[in-house]
């Protein structure tokens, strides 16, 4: 019977991670994500982090505590501990409100939501100075349907009103597998990507009332797929200050990547909800030039007790190039971001004095330029993180609260909510039992 026990015991773990991985591909189908500024590039950028990273703000490059790994920082990977390993997997929740001006002045609004499917990874030591990680992301999401209906005063004559459709879906993920060399200082690291998706632009002009006897519409469908490698190269320092506090640096850079792409257009009349192909249906060859990408961040730490990070990061989308095509909408971004972390207790025997509390903020601009305007972008969020008894397994909570765009600016303005659960089991391996 002690025998059982045992291996029970030793499989709950394991059995929970996969049902929280099970739990989170499910909800992954219930995707009803509706953003118009996923209209652009590749889609809207996805965060590929832990919800304990969101609650600090979204930080996570300079941050070099024991339990703070991140695929964003390859370098980290060095902060495992040699005895452990790690799971990780991620379930992401957002609810977003949008706002637009009209022409007569007229505020329209529109809800979205979405559940889908955040980071799925695996650390673990090979040495003492030489530590791996792989897994699963998303790198971006296009979902959105935008309408334009034109008023009869700008209707066309002997047809009348008419109304054009934008609306797409698809988006990219990335397999990655990383490692982290160096000492109790210095640490380097890479991550070897493969970015792989599709997505379907189409562009619909429907008539209303139209008093021809020609079809009722036409449409454009633009369909492109593609994969490919890239690298992420990551940096941390840790400078000791005493026996309790401690500095820490961390930069990365993601150097500039194409992706082998096919591309298939097809135009379509659309008669009485029944197509008819006009034109298309070649396959085209080409690449999609993915941009480089860079951030440095900064952290104050008392050791096992708090710690306090900023952190800076860029997106050069300029550099972005569609089929040798540039998208004169799509420009560079910039995000800065703070946060802080208070450590809970683990053996405290106050469940409040054990749990791990996060605050942060985020502030930018949007990689998508409006009317010669950049988007700006800004957040707020907290968290906590509770621990889970008689283990190093650990269950992160966090909301985040922000606004994209401003309708006082003519611009479309996104104002989201997003909560995000995660799963950290830490589990020691390599060790010689006492007793056979």
């Amino acid at each position: 019977m002690k025998f059982y026990t045992i291996i029970l015991n030793s499989l709950k773990q394991p059995l929970f991670f996969l049902f929280f991985v099970f739990f989170a591909i499910n909800f992954q189908a219930q995707n009803l994500s509706n953003s118009p500024y996923s209209r652009f590039g590749i889609g809207d950028l996805q965060t590929i982090q832990m919800p304990r990273n969101v609650a600090m703000g979204g930080l996570s490059v300079g941050l070099t505590g024991t339990s703070n790994l991140s695929v964003k920082n390859p370098a980290s990977y060095l902060n495992l501990d040699s005895l452990r390993v790690m799971f990780e997997v991620s379930l992401q929740a957002t609810y977003s409100r949008l706002h637009e001006k009209q022409l007569n002045s007229e505020l329209i609004s529109a809800n979205t939501n979405s559940v889908s499917l955040g980071q799925i990874s695996f650390a673990f030591p090979i040495t003492s100075w030489l530590k791996s990680s792989f897994g699963l992301v998303p790198t971006s999401n296009m979902s959105y349907h935008v309408l334009r209906e034109i008023p009869d005063p700008d209707s066309i004559p002997k047809i009348g009103k008419y109304e054009l459709h934008h609306y797409g879906n698809g988006g990219f993920s990335q397999v990655f597998l990383g490692l982290a060399a160096g000492t109790s200082r210095v640490s380097v690291g890479a991550n070897a990507n493969y970015q792989f998706g599709s997505f379907t632009r189409t562009a619909e002009l429907a008539f209303r009332d139209t008093v021809l006897t020609a079809p009722s519409g036409t449409r454009q469908n633009n369909y492109i797929e593609a994969a490919g490698f890239s690298w992420d190269l990551g940096l941390q320092y840790r400078h000791p200050l005493n026996n309790s506090y401690q500095l820490g640096f961390g930069f990365t850079y993601t150097p500039k990547s194409n992706l082998n792409a096919s591309r298939n257009r097809q135009i379509l009349s659309v008669g009485n909800h029944i197509p008819d192909t006009i034109s298309g249906g070649d396959t085209e060859k080409g690449t999609l030039q993915m941009p480089d990408r860079y951030a440095f961040g900064l952290s104050f730490e008392r050791l096992n007790r708090w710690v306090i990070a900023a952190e800076y990061s860029a997106v050069n989308f300029k550099n972005y190039r569609e089929f040798s095509e540039r998208d004169p909408n799509l420009s560079n971004a910039y995000t800065f971001r703070a946060g802080m972390e208070l450590k809970g207790r683990r053996l405290d025997n106050d469940f409040l004095n054990r749990l791990t509390y996060r605050v942060g903020y985020h502030y930018g601009t949007n990689y998508i330029i409006f009317d010669d305007r950049e988007i700006k972008q800004f957040g707020v969020s907290f968290g906590v993180g509770v621990p889970i008894r008689r283990s190093f397994t650990r269950v992160d909570f966090a909301v985040e609260i922000g606004r994209k765009g401003r309708v006082d600016a003519g611009q479309i303005q996104e104002n989201y909510g997003r909560i995000v659960i995660g799963l950290s089991a830490f589990d020691r391996w390599f060790m010689r039992p006492k007793f056979d």
